[in-house]
């Protein structure tokens, strides 16, 4: 299995992948590990609109920015969970 991480904007809708970092300034991360979007858990990309993605995270829907969702780096597509 590779480490090959990927942004979750890229992430096609209807995949569940694996959180591997958060590449953000503090306030940001912050309240993303405060929604429970922290590395090493479960996401599941519902939606990816034009500007919004919508994700479930521990039985919990988020829309987020694309802005955002380029900033959290999740377990690319090819890599078996």
């Amino acid at each position: 299995m590779s480490s090959t991480s990927c942004p979750l904007s890229l992430i096609s809708p209807g995949t569940t992948t694996i959180i591997t970092g958060v590449n953000a300034g503090e306030g940001l991360r912050r309240r993303l590990y405060d929604l429970g979007i922290v590395p090493n858990t479960e996401v599941t990309v519902v939606t990816r609109d034009r500007g919004s993605i919508i994700v479930s995270v521990c039985g919990c829907r988020y829309a987020l920015s694309r802005g955002m969702a380029m900033k959290i780096l999740v377990a690319s597509e090819e890599t078996d969970l």
